[in-house]
């Protein structure tokens, strides 16, 4: 019974080991001796000694998430954040919302990407944002706009189902159903089409627009379909968040032609 035990014990250890381990993916944050000084200004003699823990520090592996992660950094927030989820120089980092080792003190076993709090989703959003009765996080200070679908057929990318969630407070059905259509944006007065194939576009009018191999990597295509994100970047300095400035219309002209 003892050894049964032991071997009950033995294996959900490891099962736990290796779900942290599955979402990680494999040896991330497994540092060597010789990395800990990117963080850390004595690891061996006086571990708590660190640089300034910026989150260029993380890019340099995480490299391929720029594009995808979901929230911006090294921005000053307005709101109080706890005093659990740091801020460096009074800006928000990486290290707000994650730790950097996969088996912290305070934190052993950490099931989700390290966070600095159980759960993920809203019920760890809702640590500094105000969630609303249907769990959307609400923003104080958005431009708001309003999306027409034209096309059920077509499907939106997940980028645009997310600004369309926050930016056009009158959508009354399902996300998930929502077909390719235009946004409207309500402070400029303008329109543009999301979910469509900007290659289809190019054959049709050639005349009118860049081939798609021409276009710069600022400019991001969904599956070849155009999204919100394909125009602006959450992590862009630019006016409006903008993926490229648009003084003289640089922004439209990477697409259109004269």
């Amino acid at each position: 019974m003892k050894t049964k035990g032991w071997l009950l014990l033995a294996f959900g250890s490891a099962c736990i080991v290796l779900s942290v381990w599955g979402q990680l993916g494999g040896k991330k944050h497994r540092f060597s001796e010789t990395e800990c000084g990117l963080c850390h200004l004595d690891a061996k003699n006086d571990p708590h000694s660190l640089k300034t823990l910026s989150s260029d520090k993380c890019e340099g592996c995480h490299v391929d998430r720029r594009s995808t992660l979901s929230h911006p950094f090294n921005i000053i927030p307005e709101g109080t954040i706890p005093v659990d989820m740091p801020l460096v120089d009074g800006k928000l980092t990486c290290v707000t919302c994650h730790f950097t080792h996969p088996f912290s003190i305070r934190n052993p076993i950490l099931g989700f990407y390290l966070l600095r709090r159980p759960g993920k989703g809203v019920s760890f959003c809702s640590v500094c944002h105000r969630i609303d009765a249907k769990g959307h996080i609400l923003f104080e200070n958005v431009h708001h706009g309003s999306f027409r679908e034209t096309d059920r057929e077509q499907t939106l990318d997940e980028y645009t189902l997310q600004c369309i969630e926050c930016h056009d407070r009158q959508i009354d059905r399902s996300m998930r159903s929502l077909g390719a259509g235009n946004w409207l944006h309500r402070a400029i007065d303008l329109n543009h089409p999301v979910g469509v194939s900007y290659q289809q576009a190019a054959n049709h009018k050639s005349q009118d627009f860049h081939p798609q191999a021409t276009l710069p990597s600022e400019i991001r295509l969904y599956n070849g379909k155009i999204g919100c994100g394909t125009c602006h970047n959450v992590y862009s300095k630019e006016k409006y968040m903008l993926a490229i400035g648009n003084r003289r219309s640089g922004l439209c002209l990477q697409c259109h032609i004269k």
